[in-house]
């Protein structure tokens, strides 16, 4: 009967539209479209399938453009998302295995978008995605929208959703872009990027390396036996992307990338001689149809990682890991007129792993989901919109699962309002379904529900700030039950619930001066275990970045960073004590294709830890040279 549903709710997708989010849309005519917030002219691709433009989105959503993660210099896309509200990250070392949490998510409940390419690695214990080696050259955008978006994006949107725009060309002719850093560490780095178009066809073709040569991931102050060695990364990889235009109404595209990585890793307080390989691609076909307020996408597309440990354990060879997911989506909106926007779409997923462990044994399984979904935006006045939406998953393994989602924003002239609330569902793996030691077939998905209310403000064109409350609960939390024979394994009781403020700001109070804050306070509880009600989880309560740029003449750029957060009593093994820790960062424009910048990483010398017993860089400088032409 589920299926039954599903499927027709795909037929009714058959007969509208949804923005497409590998395709950037351009800023339409004014007159089209009523625009009552100054400065906000904004489009966004991820936190609707109905509406784009920024002043009619009910959710809070982040934007960091190429300009930003050149300002901050991030070579890898975890150090930009650090500065944003609500996200925090559980290690800012290359190479080091990272999760990402959105409002107190865990890492499998954020859902990861490549131009429209789902990321999600069925191998992992949740099919978590790892942006471990995601470097930042040739993105063009990242939009994080937190929250539950399970109705819009299905299951792994508990949190929130981190989409990802790469560049492409824009003109005839060719264009060449190329950078190179060294510094601390033995760290060097590079990356250069062909982009062109001829007529109706563009193009792009990237190559990137990193190398890094230490210190020790395991912490001196915190092992269990003397420090001796370094451990080192290296990471290279190559992406694309083509497309043609077939007529003005009709665009094709194939993009893919493919990174290997080596990294060094220790086991959990001592200094080993592990060492993981880690090899990921993914690859999607596109195509894009619009007309007179019509608009259909459809989009196949691969993502695959291969992990392999050696010296695990001591062994001479250790585990293997491989994890498949593909997907073929079908969106459709449609604007019959300015008051009223529809979308529907349809996915099919199929998520398959191939594992050889040497404390499980082998095994190979698969799991496939289909779903559909179905959003409407009103309009009534040219200040206020309303959106619900509605989304059916349905599941071969476990069966199926709906999910909700409306939002509000209402807009002044220099301040929109906003509201939502969702539910949300996730999905178990197949590692926690089938594993032989600890899998449990009986598990069914996660349910969520939460809302948030905030405002954006925009005062005298030189500060904007915003602000939001968020609530969330998440209730069947699939954890790890130790009581379960023989040796532990996953069950379903788990509870926990979240509130917090999110605040961010950016400012120009002078044409050479740039202000920006981030601060995110966040409550996270767990239920009791041994009683009612909850208690605290001991994750941090609160993060924050503050960064002051200043530009001495037009050409010179000087910031300083601070970023800081709270002690975290949740890890295993011990406390990771609260820390503040300060970086420099420069840039010098010799011309308009040129230029030269470097920076100094914790720069009183900082010892601290993101995650316990992991070691974290001192001291460091690094520098280097961008170009275009």
């Amino acid at each position: 009967m589920m299926m039954k549903n599903c499927v027709g709710m795909l037929g009714v997708a058959l007969a509208m539209s949804t923005p497409s989010e590998a395709f950037a849309q351009e800023e339409e005519d004014a007159a089209a479209k009523p625009i009552i917030m100054r400065h906000s002219r904004q489009i966004v691709v991820t936190a609707s399938r109905a509406i784009d433009y920024v002043e009619q989105i009910g959710s809070a959503i982040s934007v960091i453009t190429a300009n930003d993660l050149a300002l901050n210099q991030a070579r890898f896309l975890k150090d930009a998302l650090q500065d944003v509200p609500g996200v925090q990250i559980s290690s800012d070392r290359p190479g080091d295995m990272t999760s990402v949490s959105i409002r107190g998510s865990s890492s499998d409940e954020v859902l990861w978008l490549i131009d429209g390419i789902e990321l999600g690695d069925p191998s992992n214990i949740s099919t978590a995605f790892s942006p471990d080696h995601l470097v930042s050259h040739d993105i063009a955008r990242i939009e994080v929208l937190r929250g539950n978006q399970s109705a819009l994006y299905g299951s792994d949107a508990i949190g929130g959703v981190i989409n990802i725009t790469t560049r492409r060309s824009t003109g005839n002719g060719v264009e060449v872009s190329a950078e190179a850093e060294a510094g601390s560490y033995g760290t060097t780095s590079g990356g250069v990027s062909v982009l062109g178009g001829a007529g109706p066809m563009d193009f792009r073709v990237t190559a990137t390396g990193y190398e890094h040569a230490g210190p020790s991931l395991t912490d001196p102050a915190t092992a269990d036996v003397p420090v001796t060695e370094q451990d080192g990364y290296s990471r290279y990889g190559f992406s694309g992307r083509i497309g043609i235009e077939a007529s003005p109404d009709l665009q094709f595209q194939a993009i893919g990338f493919w990174q290997d990585s080596f990294s060094d890793l220790d086991n959990t307080g001592s200094d080993s001689d592990d060492v993981v390989r880690k090899v990921e691609h993914a690859v999607a076909g596109q195509a894009h149809y619009t007309a007179n307020g019509f608009s259909a996408k459809a989009t196949a597309s691969r993502y695959q990682a291969r992990r392999l440990y050696f010296g695990q354990w001591n062994a001479p060879q250790g585990d293997a890991y491989r994890g498949t997911k593909d997907n073929l989506l079908l969106d459709l909106t449609w604007r019959p007129i300015w008051e009223i926007s529809l979308a529907a779409g349809g996915n099919l997923e199929r998520e398959r792993t191939n594992q050889t462990t040497s404390f499980s044994g082998n095994f190979r399984e698969g799991m496939d989901t289909s779903s559909a979904y179905a959003e409407m935006a009103l309009s009534p006045t040219d200040r206020l919109t309303v959106t619900g939406a509605a989304r059916i998953d349905d599941n071969n393994r476990f069966g199926a699962f709906d999910t909700y989602r409306a939002t509000v924003a209402y807009v002044l002239d220099a301040v929109k309002l906003r509201a939502s609330y969702g539910t949300g569902a996730k999905a178990p793996g197949l590692y926690q379904l089938f594993d032989p030691s600890s899998g449990n077939p009986d598990l069914q998905a996660e349910t969520s529900q939460g809302w948030d209310a905030g405002a954006d403000f925009y005062v005298n064109n030189w500060l904007k700030f915003q602000l939001t409350y968020f609530n969330q609960r998440k209730r069947n939390e699939i954890v790890w039950d130790a009581s379960r024979p023989p040796f532990g394994g996953y069950a379903q009781f788990g509870r926990t619930r979240a509130q917090g403020v999110e605040f961010g700001l950016t400012a120009e109070p002078h044409e050479a001066v740039r202000i920006s804050q981030m601060f995110t306070y966040t409550d996270h509880e767990v239920a009791n275990t041994i009683g009612a009600g909850y208690v605290d989880s001991g994750r941090p309560k609160y993060t924050g970045t503050t960064a002051v740029t200043v530009l001495p003449t037009d050409n010179v750029e000087v910031t300083a960073r601070a970023r800081y957060r709270d002690k975290d009593t949740s890890g295993f093994g011990g406390v990771t004590q609260a820390y503040a820790v300060v970086d420099l960062l420069a840039s010098f424009d010799i011309s308009a294709r040129l230029q030269l910048y470097g920076r100094v990483v914790n720069l009183f010398d900082k010892q601290y830890q993101m995650s316990y017993g992991t070691n974290t860089q001192g001291l460091s400088g690094y520098g280097g040279v961008r170009v275009n032409f």
